[in-house]
This record gives structure tokens, C-alpha cells and sequence, in this order.
């Protein structure tokens, strides 16, 4: 039986395409207005993961709830800029979660898709957020 053997960083690709596949699949969730005007985002850190080969920003978000209700769905607008701040990128995240209401909640670990090889900067706002 002959065996195929992929490098790491074939794997790595393979994986990514196939989340990628699977994010750009679903459509976007609709949100509630009034939830949405009571949430608050806050990009407290990222950096880029696979640079120069996949160039995927990995994010830390902190997602705060003023509503009455917990919210799920929450979907944000990131926008990548170069050095001197040039727009590159803009798309947008679902958050996959809840958070309960008056809460704060952090979501780590966020890959948030591929990016321009030159971002430097980057940028997130809240679009829509869903009653849970």
C-alpha cells in the first residue's frame, strides 16, 4: 500500500482553506438593531499567524452586553491597514458564542481569515449581535 505523506505546512493549508470554505458557506446572521446599539467591542490584541506563508490575523475580542438578554451571532467588520495606515482588507467575523446580559466576555484565539502580506494595523467594529 503506498502511503502519501503532506509536509506540516501543506496540512496547514488544507486546514485553513477547509474553515474558510466552511465560514464563507454560511450567510450572515441577521442582528437586532436594538441589542446591537447595547453591545460594545473592543479589539484588546492580535497578531498575524503564518507570516508571509498564511497570513491570518488571530485576535483577542472583548465582547460587553448592556442588553436585558443574553446575545449570540455576534458579528463584527475588521479592516487591515499597511505601515501607513492604507486600507487593505475589510470582511466580517461571526463570533461564535454567547454572552450573558451585563456581562463581559473575552474570545481569544479569533482567525479571522486571510489577509494582505503588508497589514500592520488593524481595526474591528460591531455590525450585528442576535438575542440567544
Amino acid at each position: 500500500m503506498n502511503q502519501v505523506r503532506l509536509s506540516a505546512s501543506t496540512v496547514l493549508c488544507l486546514t485553513l482553506a477547509t474553515c474558510l470554505a466552511l465560514l464563507c458557506s454560511c450567510g450572515e446572521p441577521p442582528g437586532d438593531s436594538e441589542l446591537t446599539a447595547h453591545t460594545q467591542v473592543q479589539l484588546l490584541d492580535w497578531h498575524i499567524s503564518g507570516f508571509w506563508i498564511i497570513n491570518c490575523p488571530v485576535a483577542w475580542v472583548r465582547v460587553s452586553n448592556y442588553n436585558q438578554v443574553p446575545i449570540k451571532n455576534i458579528v463584527i467588520e475588521y479592516t487591515t491597514y499597511d505601515a501607513v495606515g492604507n486600507q487593505l482588507d475589510r470582511d466580517k467575523y461571526t463570533i461564535d458564542g454567547n454572552v450573558g446580559p451585563g456581562q463581559t466576555k473575552n474570545f481569544i484565539e479569533l482567525y479571522f481569515g486571510l489577509v494582505n502580506l503588508y497589514t500592520e494595523q488593524m481595526s474591528i467594529k460591531l455590525i450585528s449581535a442576535q438575542r440567544d
